[in-house]
């Protein structure tokens, strides 16, 4: 168990170490390309996921880690939820004049609020209401259920959200057809997290078969978006390991 505990440890600490670098990466092209760089509604899905684990509203602890230290994990989601919200900044400075479609250009600041509040509501209901597969035959309250109430961990949750950041990631270099607010190093710096994030769950032995399907693609859209990235770059004229 002790051994278990420490590797968790350890990959959790390389999520954060991939991930809120890559935050940072992001916010610092956004500012200096005068754009942002993570999509729209790639944001809209991320930031609120870490309001709830970040202000404890649903504990970041997975139900089968009986020794999980709550509040360091949840110090790691608070940090994210901060620098993500540089992210949201760049989107709230820079998004609206990107759009040439007259209603978005008009209520541009009351669609982004509504997409945040929904996104919330339907993240939040969802992670406490949908239960995880029991797969090691957990007691609740003197039973044994096929699903643990809630998913604690927001595994199913995080891990929709990445692979639909992946597609999104695609479609805005693809749509800018240019790195604005995007480079090499933030496109790693999300895929290794995203492996980080799965070899966790997997030392959990809370893998299954939905999330093997969404890791599996998740890392070919990454993989994508990464090869496209080194590419344009390339393409530029610009060296890829120099772009930060």
């Amino acid at each position: 168990m002790e051994n278990r505990d420490f590797w968790l440890y350890v990959t959790y600490g390389f999520l954060a170490i991939f991930w809120i670098p890559a935050y940072i990466l992001i916010i610092r092209r956004g500012m200096l390309d005068h754009s942002y760089g993570m999509p729209i509604v790639a944001m809209l899905g991320n930031w609120p996921w870490e309001w709830i684990f970040g202000l404890n509203m649903a504990s970041p602890c997975p139900v089968v880690w009986d020794t999980c230290p709550e509040r360091p994990l949840q110090i790691a989601n608070f940090l994210s939820m901060f620098f993500d919200a540089g992210i949201v900044y760049t989107v709230i400075r820079f998004g609206r004049n990107k759009f040439t479609n007259p209603f978005i250009k008009k209520y541009f600041y009351q669609i982004l609020a509504f997409g945040l509040l929904s996104s919330f509501l339907i993240q939040y209901t969802f992670i406490t209401e949908v239960g995880f597969p029991n797969v090691h035959k957990l007691v609740v309250n003197g039973q044994v259920p096929l699903f643990l109430p809630g998913d604690s961990g927001g595994s199913y949750s995080a891990y929709i959200l990445t692979f639909a950041m992946g597609i999104l990631f695609i479609n805005m270099l693809t749509e800018r057809n240019s790195l604005e607010g995007q480079s090499f190093p933030i496109a790693m710096a999300m895929m290794l997290g995203n492996v980080a994030a799965f070899i966790f769950i997997a030392i959990l032995d809370e893998v299954t078969p939905f999330l093997n399907v969404l890791f599996a693609l998740t890392m070919v859209v990454n993989l994508i978006y990464a090869v496209m990235v080194y590419r344009k770059s390339l393409e530029l004229g610009i060296n890829p390991f120099s772009r930060w």
